[in-house]
């Protein structure tokens, strides 16, 4: 599949749980009712309105552009634990390091990566924006 076409997939898939059409997507957004059809038939939006659209979804913006089912999603820490019979070598050798931590390092590693995660979302959003222009 490529990446791209994950989006539109994403907004219709967002616009459904929400119960949400796409004029009233549009009114949440203070744009258009023709930008959201655009952004359904594969026109990546700007950054700022990525940014909206995250806001007034409540997705993170990355999940806009994931291939991943809602299923297969993020699973809490939990679940994540009672699989982790399934999980790869590195994942299992992850798990344990970040479990022997202190909590102190523990939260300080957590804000990191939330931190390199919103960084990779903002990258991945210009990097499409640019390349919409281009084409």
């Amino acid at each position: 599949m490529d990446k791209s076409m994950s989006f539109p997939k994403r907004l219709q898939q967002v616009l459904d749980e929400l119960g949400w059409n796409q004029s009233e997507l549009a009114r949440r957004m203070g744009v258009k009712p023709q930008s959201v059809q655009g952004w359904l038939k594969n026109v990546i939006p700007r950054m700022d309105k990525l940014e909206k659209l995250s806001e007034v979804t409540g997705k993170p913006l990355d999940w806009f552009f994931s291939h991943q089912l809602q299923n297969q999603e993020k699973k809490s820490y939990e679940t994540f634990r009672k699989e982790k019979n399934t999980l790869t070598e590195k994942q299992k050798l992850i798990l344990e390091l970040f479990e022997a931590l202190p909590e102190s390092d523990v939260n300080l590693i957590l804000k990191e990566l939330e931190i390199k995660k919103s960084f990779y979302e903002k990258k991945i959003a210009e990097l499409l924006n640019q390349k919409k222009n281009i084409v």
